[in-house]
């Protein structure tokens, strides 16, 4: 049995879902904006362990793997106070983490693995450590370091980027904190941060992006030709349906420390991005639950079989 953990809304678990029913593997979907209210949950320390929603309940020691693909909260509204309700999510999550850390499953990922490697300064030493060139970063609320990084990195310029969350919530809107070029030139250029750190890099001259899948024993690049724009030139999300992607053949020793790094957090999943530059690869960040079905509606990399032999395959 697999269990997927995610939400009503997430295509990619549907895109998926797809390939196992036609492959005929069993599987269970749990989407999290079901829990507590209806949803529920059953735990004993002598080793039960239940879920169950709907017209299903899973005994979740028959799970050989789980997906913990994107879990969200539930709506707080349906509590009779803001603060009831969120003493009852908290609740409700610690109960549903302290069961996740007692299923003896292949996880892709375990959240707690998630947690750790999406610490950005943390992930960049480790993956310095490991042999990957890492831009030269200052992550600071104080100005004077602001400027003398800026001053450090001269001609070559500074790009601004969020620490953790890249989706700010406005309220009736979002916004995508983009990675953006950050001049020093005037000096009112810092009137519009806030007191809240952020992370600086020296701009990285590239000739394209990497997109690395990393899932199982299994590495996918995918070269992004994100150069194409002006915008893209610093995200390459930006550069949009104009960068074109095909495959990128990696070296091995390329590949395998992008395993490496996958490996030394545990996880069986990674979406790693890299910028191929003059004097090769470098390294930008490692995100444990990235988006990856596009890649192969581009490219035609079988992600989508890759991942369903992985979850069929359980604990390893």
């Amino acid at each position: 049995m697999i269990l997927i953990i995610t939400n009503r809304t997430d295509q990619t678990a549907d895109w998926l879902i797809l390939e196992l029913e036609r492959r005929g593997t069993t599987y269970a979907r749990f989407n999290t904006e079901d829990y507590p209210v209806a949803a529920s949950l059953i735990w004993t320390s002598d080793g039960r362990a239940a879920l169950g929603w709907r017209d299903k309940v899973i005994d979740l020691s028959t799970v050989t793997a789980v997906w913990y693909r994107r879990p969200v909260p539930p709506d707080l509204s349906m509590w009779t106070t803001p603060e009831r309700g969120r003493w009852a999510l908290g609740e409700s999550r610690a109960a549903l983490e302290g069961v996740w850390r007692t299923q003896d499953a292949l996880w892709v990922n375990h959240p707690d693995d998630n947690r750790t490697a999406g610490a950005k300064l943390e992930q960049l030493r480790r993956a310095r450590s490991l042999g990957f060139t890492v831009p030269p970063t200052l992550v600071t609320n104080d100005a004077v370091s602001v400027r003398a990084f800026s001053a450090a990195c001269g001609d070559q310029g500074v790009v601004c980027k969020p620490i953790e969350e890249g989706l700010l919530d406005l309220g009736d809107d979002e916004k995508v904190f983009f990675t953006s070029r950050f001049e020093l030139a005037a000096d009112d250029a810092l009137d519009d941060f806030g007191p809240e750190p952020y992370l600086f890099q020296q701009f990285v001259p590239k000739h394209y992006d990497v997109r690395v899948n990393v899932i199982g024993d299994n590495v996918f690049a995918t070269r992004i030709e994100s150069q194409v724009t002006e915008k893209g030139q610093t995200d390459w999300r930006r550069a949009g349906s104009d960068a074109t992607h095909a495959v990128e053949e990696f070296a091995p020793e390329t590949a395998e420390l992008c395993l490496a790094l996958t490996r030394s957090y545990r996880l069986e999943f990674a979406a790693i991005d890299l910028a191929y530059t003059t004097d090769g690869y470098v390294f930008f960040e490692i995100n444990p639950n990235g988006q990856w079905a596009w890649v192969e509606q581009l490219t035609g990399q079988p992600l989508r079989a890759a991942m369903a032999d992985l979850l069929a395959a359980g604990r390893r």
